[in-house]
């Protein structure tokens, strides 16, 4: 596949222009300063005018052709597009209207309950207001805008019962979530499967139903994976499609495993998965010529590394996977570990950071308890449980640190139906700092203040006393708005303040692209388990890699492949706002990912709201 790259922005004999690109680059510094003073202008004016059938570089070109004079170069667009046809009806007879009539219609549609955004607006001159279409349309656009705002209280209220958080911090276990990644077919799901029987997680006669429920379709091979393949559309197609989570504990440690899908036409859902994990298990299938279609032929394992590395996954253990289809070959090994950590050194990450466990998903061997068959007599290292424990003390010890002295942050991943009509019941991830029953949060971009009546963990939904940063947990709220709070929603301290800002700055690192990418250029953007469409409003500057600090170009036409650069970012959904932190605020909630046209372009740290 041809990408686009910088030496093929200048073409001193171009015949025509194929797109705006080519048309900026033909331009030298001064012609390309006077376009993007007169451009602007010109193209809100064809768009006022509803003139339709016309791009970017239809006006551009107009106004090239006419020196820069925005007057000739409308007049030249006037002749070859239309204006945009709008139906007109013809207008009812006048009518007397009884007296009193718009206080009648008012009081009428109260008794309706047909409230307005502005409630306490009781002046009923917008019924004589037939002609006043400029303050009819601002008024249109406002609505679009609004995102209803509740009160919000600053004053923080105890738990019911309180806990000795330092006390608490002493003796509990690490919780450590991971997010298990692969190309498709390579194995997750029958490998977490596998892991959730051997570690007793699931009862044997579950397996055993699932086992007789698979080989009654044909798919017996397929029984483990149906522990995390639980809807009838991933079951039939042998695929993950949605998000899946499971939680096990063992004596040093608790977890929680999100599976994502490995599809390409699934990566939304893995992004949202990659953003709720710690720790990244990657799972290569080591099967002959297996590992190649994943990495070398343009398959998803590329793309699932740089997601987790792009999203503040710093750990990444790699699962080895179906080395009983190889006979367990160290050569086969090697060869795929050098390949790869290549490759992950190019992404970011250090040795230090990657962990290597030879295994088999389906027979279980290296995943738990399970003994390596006679064949495997080369590697001696831990099996991929004590791996994970491993990392998880690291980890966790790491974690303590942004409990005490930090505000309370919590990602809604989940809203779950409640019968009370003041109740939410919301389930999600403790982001940082701790958070008891009793105590009162706040959610963004709602601002509602609520009171956490309990806190709910575990495949079971026992009620604890305490949820600290890295837990996921269910939270039972009162005196909510539940028809105002949504999936990827934030919860704070009443005391901490979160932005939802249309318009924020990124510092992003493009990846290849088929396409530079313009000002103007849509993108859809994502935080979290939030996706949302958004445009590149402006390329600010072009930055060192390395050092963002360093400038390296300040008037930037375009973006191309593997660039870091300086960009204002807008969303252009106005009913949605998505709160939004800074990097310097929180390394994790601060970073988004831009995807075009199926694909990851970009991943970006906020800067500035």
């Amino acid at each position: 596949m041809a990408y686009y790259s910088d030496q093929d922005d200048y073409n001193d004999d171009i015949p025509d222009f194929q797109d705006e690109a080519e048309f900026d680059d033909y331009l030298n510094d001064e012609e390309y300063d006077l376009i993007n003073q007169t451009f602007p202008g010109l193209k809100k004016k064809m768009q006022e005018d509803n003139y339709v059938g016309w791009d970017n570089l239809a006006v551009k070109l107009a106004l090239f052709d006419n020196d820069f004079d925005s007057d000739a170069a409308f007049a030249s667009l006037r002749k070859q597009f239309k204006k945009k046809k709008v139906a007109s009806t013809p207008a009812p007879a006048p009518q007397a209207a009884p007296k009193n009539s718009a206080k009648k219609v008012t009081e009428d549609l109260k008794k309706l309950n047909i409230k307005s955004n502005n409630d306490d607006d009781d002046d009923d001159d917008w019924l004589d207001d037939d002609d006043d279409d400029e303050p009819r349309k601002k008024r249109h656009e406002e609505e679009e805008a609004t995102v209803i705002h509740h009160k919000k209280i600053t004053v923080p209220k105890k738990p019911r019962n309180p806990i000795d958080i330092p006390k608490y911090l002493e003796t509990a276990k690490p919780h450590l979530s991971f997010v298990v990644l692969g190309h498709v077919d390579a194995g997750k799901s029958t490998l977490m499967g596998r892991l959730l029987y051997d570690i007793g997680a699931v009862e044997t006669g579950k397996i055993r139903k699932l086992k007789k429920e698979s080989e009654s379709i044909g798919k017996g091979s397929f029984h483990l994976a149906w522990v995390m393949d639980q809807t009838a559309e991933e079951r039939e197609r042998g695929v993950t499609v949605s998000i899946c989570t499971s939680d096990f504990e063992t004596q040093d440690a608790n977890f929680t495993i999100v599976d994502a899908p490995g599809h390409r036409d699934f990566v939304p859902n893995a992004i949202a998965g990659v953003s709720q994990a710690d720790v990244a298990v990657l799972s290569i299938d080591c099967g002959t010529d297996a590992f190649e279609s994943g990495f070398d032929l343009d398959g998803q394992t590329k793309e699932h590394t740089i997601l987790a590395k792009s999203m503040d996954v710093n750990y990444i253990i790699v699962a080895m996977n179906k080395m009983d289809s190889v006979n367990w070959s160290e050569s086969r090994f090697i060869d795929i570990k050098k390949k790869l950590g290549a490759f992950f050194n190019d992404v970011g990450f250090n040795e230090s950071q990657i962990r290597w466990v030879p295994l088999s998903g389906f027979s279980g061997a290296g995943v738990y308890k399970s003994p390596y068959p006679a064949e495997q007599n080369w590697y001696n290292g831990p099996n991929l449980v004590s791996t994970l424990e491993d990392v998880a003390k690291i980890l966790g010890t790491e974690a303590k640190k942004h409990v005490l002295d930090v505000p309370f942050l919590y990602s809604i991943l989940e809203v779950i139906n409640s019968k009370k009509n003041d109740e939410a019941v919301v389930s999600g991830r403790v982001e940082s700092g701790s958070i008891q029953p009793g105590e009162s949060i706040t959610i963004y971009p709602s601002e509602q203040s609520v009171i956490v009546d309990k806190i709910l963990t575990g495949r079971e939904k026992e009620q604890t006393n305490i949820a600290i940063k890295g837990d996921f947990v269910t939270l039972k709220l009162r005196q909510a708005f539940p028809e105002d709070i949504r999936s990827g929603d934030l919860c704070a301290s009443v005391d901490y303040e979160v932005n939802a800002s249309q318009t924020f700055k990124l510092q992003m690192l493009t990846f290849k692209m088929n396409r530079p990418l313009l000002p103007g250029t849509p993108v859809m953007l994502f935080r979290g388990v939030v996706e949302q469409p958004a445009r590149i409003n402006k390329l600010i500057s072009v930055v060192d890699k390395k050092d963002p600090s360093v400038v390296l170009k300040s008037k930037v036409r375009h973006l191309s492949s593997n660039q870091a650069a300086i960009v204002e970012v807008e969303l252009t959904e106005r009913k949605r706002q998505i709160p939004m932190l800074r990097f310097d605020e929180n390394k994790h909630l601060g970073r988004v990912v831009l995807r075009k046209d199926g694909r990851t372009i970009a991943t970006g740290k906020v800067l500035d709201l």
